[in-house]
């Protein structure tokens, strides 16, 4: 081989090389920014995105530090709080504390001071003992019973609380500080909840989502524009606190006007229970098990501690 000759495969050699190297970089490049996307990225999109019966999604922006009216009925109410959320393009809400109660019983789920969930139940804080990782509490009363699962490494959501009612069956879960928005700005720790409505209802259910269930029972009833937006007056549901009854879209302690028929059944074929309906972040993947159900199917699997 000539001198010219070496020359030339030596450049050849060099830059194949030199291609490689930068292949092999920008494949690291992409893994690594791939990961730290996969890391960084939620669901932190900011304002609570409400999914009512129907799966029509809107956002409800609120006041800061204010309590709402989610759904309510004669034995059922669930509320929400709301807190600031510093979005990247504008100032923001988030849950971090939800109320649901039935009949006597009430339960309110807050976040802590370091973004750990708190759970209320008549008014007492359940703590979760060193060697423990789930409760479960079953109340029963005259008419119906109400089942609390609380568990601190519940499957794809970690933290979670669940309550079951003959009517609604409701996940709190959260979503912990440090996701980002669409324009890169961190988030802070945030509750979730998806739920459904198991039955139609004996009585009226009123609510920024309870309202959804009239145009799901008027067949004939338009329904609202798919514009991302609540079609409703935000202070209208606007409540004094978790378990205000005394305001414009109250149902609970509420009984059916006389003469009327109880139960407002849906008379849409494309629509069948249970309805879900969700806030917050992507809703659960866990099916919604009626509480009749759930016994049957913890009877053949490992107990748990009872309290009451």
């Amino acid at each position: 081989m000539t001198l010219v000759g070496a020359h030339l495969l030596l450049a050849v050699l060099l830059a194949v090389n030199v291609a490689t190297v930068a292949l092999a970089q920008g494949v690291v490049s992409s893994v690594v920014s791939s990961v730290g996307s996969a890391v960084k990225t939620a669901t932190g999109a900011g304002d609570p995105i409400l999914t009512g019966f129907d799966g029509r999604s809107f956002e409800f922006v609120g006041e800061v530090g204010a309590y709402y009216n989610v759904i309510s009925e004669k034995q059922h109410q669930m509320s929400m709080k709301l807190k600031l959320g510093q979005m990247w393009d504008h100032n923001g809400t988030y849950m971090e504390g939800i109320g649901f109660r039935y009949q006597d019983h009430k339960v309110v789920i807050e976040l802590a001071s370091d973004d750990s969930m708190h759970v209320y139940l008549d008014g007492k804080r359940l703590q979760m003992a060193m060697d423990e990782n789930e409760q479960e509490h079953l109340l029963g009363l005259d008419s119906g019973e109400m089942m609390l699962l609380w568990q601190l490494h519940r499957p794809d959501l970690g933290q979670a609380i669940e309550i079951n009612t003959d009517l609604l069956s409701v996940i709190v879960f959260l979503t912990p500080a440090g996701t980002r928005d669409e324009g890169g700005v961190i988030q802070p720790a945030y509750l979730n909840f998806d739920a459904a409505l198991l039955g139609p209802p004996a009585h009226d259910l009123k609510g920024i989502i309870g309202i959804g269930y009239e145009r799901l029972t008027a067949a004939a009833a338009a329904a609202p524009a798919d514009d991302f937006k609540f079609h409703g007056v935000d202070s209208d549901y606007k409540i004094a606190g978790y378990f205000s009854t005394a305001h414009k879209h109250n149902a609970f302690g509420v009984a059916a006007a006389a003469g009327r028929s109880k139960r407002r059944l849906i008379e849409r074929v494309d629509v069948a229970f249970p309805l879900r309906f969700h806030a917050g972040g992507v809703p659960s993947k866990t099916p919604i098990i009626p509480p009749s159900r759930r016994r049957l199917i913890e009877a053949v699997t490992l107990p748990r501690r009872m309290f009451q």
